[in-house]
């Protein structure tokens, strides 16, 4: 029924671009999908040889996908066209389609519905040159990583003779080809090294609502994704798979943590930033800990959807630099700055953050292996603090500046709710407990 359901759903928001109906009524109804769906989708059953739930005792994949939706739906302008919320559906219906399938063709299907919906959201506001050369830019890299995704998935399948996704056991050099392109793929979307260089201009070239869109959503997706296939097993043909994953994780960090500090625009600094962040989620991977790498990935959500919409709600449709916040903490907008304050020191693994217990779940994952990444990975915590706290400190020193015409009611009330999340949950750890102990595959 939850199936059937998101399908009607989905034509339905279609339907009703041939209507006049306005921005606002179409995000509420947006809002209300989400939370009907995610009624619904904890007690679906699953289609037979298609989709596999994930399942806790209480936590779906699907629910992930669908949480992440609802909080974006408050980003979307309310004077705007309608549209957007229909390219959200679809991106969601993609979502949950990709998280939940264990059949190789259905995922690609899944993964490029969300493709479809990123590349409306991001033509849909595009007006200026360095929108267009944004948009080119993830469409021509997406396009590519597309067809090698059905080249990897074709040659799985041949040496396979299935297209269910299988754990890998056979060192046969077209399946480790196959392997190897499919999970390029997956990292692209993750924005991931070293299929990174696409994230710092899309970010920069998107407003801010679509780029809080691509920030989180296809991330949560694609995180899921790798998090099942590596806990499945599927991986495992790949030759020296804890040395790739090892590689992977610690370049993430240090070419993230190294390429925000040289920047002076807020999006590209939180461009580099959250990849940096996503190389905290990869880490657990190489010693096969996919719990600790799930509390990485909610908890890299939570914080990016509080720093995103509170830097929107602060600068308004500026893309502001270090000292353009200067005195942001004493302007009628504080709790904007509280909130942004909160998200920075969240990403850079403060105490009594959200950050810093996500921090120690993905190093302690990892104490057993190569000393050089656990140890790595403490460095770049280090080194973080450093850029953090050169965006941190213009927000409480003194001075004036002028405050965004008219800061949506709806994206200040998100940042200050996922702000004080990133709190409650560093000091009341027992629910990220819970959802480590009860993950299933």
């Amino acid at each position: 029924m939850a199936w059937v359901v998101a399908g009607i759903l989905a034509l339905l928001f279609m339907t009703l671009e041939l209507f006049h109906v306005t921005a606002r009524m179409s995000r509420w109804a947006l809002a209300g999908s989400m939370i009907l769906l995610m009624g619904l989708f904890p007690v679906a059953g699953a289609v037979p040889h298609l989709y596999a739930r994930l399942v806790t005792d209480q936590l779906t994949a699907q629910e992930l996908v669908l949480g992440t939706t609802l909080g974006l739906t408050s980003v979307l302008a309310t004077d705007t066209n309608p549209l957007s919320s229909t390219l959200l559906m679809i991106t969601t219906i993609g979502g949950i389609v990709a998280v939940s399938a264990n059949n190789w063709l259905v995922l690609f299907l899944g993964i490029e519905t969300i493709n479809v919906g990123i590349y409306g959201l991001m033509g849909q506001y595009s007006r200026t040159r360095i929108g267009d050369e944004a948009l080119l830019k993830f469409f021509l890299l997406g396009t590519i990583f597309t067809a090698c995704e059905v080249a990897g998935i074709g040659l799985i399948g041949g040496v396979q003779g299935s297209l269910q996704i299988l754990r890998s056991e056979t060192g046969h050099p077209s399946l480790i080809f196959g392997l190897s392109v499919v999970l390029a793929a997956l990292l692209f979307k993750m924005g991931s090294f070293p299929f990174h260089l696409w994230a710092p201009d899309t970010y920069e070239g998107t407003p801010w609502a679509t780029t809080t869109i691509i920030a989180t959503l296809p991330k949560i997706v694609a995180g899921t994704v790798l998090i099942r296939l590596v806990a499945h097993g599927t991986f495992a043909g790949l030759p020296h798979e804890s040395t790739m994953w090892d590689t992977v994780a610690l370049g993430t960090m240090i070419v993230g943590a190294l390429g925000a500090w040289r920047q002076q625009r807020l999006k590209r600094m939180l461009a580099y930033a959250a990849i940096s962040q996503i190389g905290f989620v990869l880490m657990p991977l190489s010693e096969g800990h996919p719990n600790a790498a799930l509390i990485y990935l909610v908890t890299y959500i939570l914080i990016s959807l509080a720093m995103l919409t509170a830097a929107q709600a602060l600068s308004g449709p500026t893309d502001p630099r270090r000292l353009d916040l200067v005195g942001a903490l004493h302007t009628k907008n504080r709790w904007a700055a509280v909130a942004l304050i909160l998200s920075l020191a969240g990403f850079g693994g403060f105490p009594f953050t959200l950050g810093m217990v996500a921090k120690l779940y993905s190093v302690e994952a990892v104490m057993k292996g190569p000393p050089i990444v656990w140890l790595g990975s403490l460095l770049v915590t280090g080194f973080t603090f450093l850029y953090y706290f050169r965006w941190i400190y213009p927000l409480f020193a003194p001075g004036s500046r002028e405050l965004p015409q008219r800061p949506i009611f709806s994206i200040t009330m998100t940042s200050q709710v996922a702000a004080w999340l990133i709190v409650i949950l560093g000091i009341w750890t027992y629910p990220m407990t819970w959802l480590t102990e009860n993950w299933r595959r």
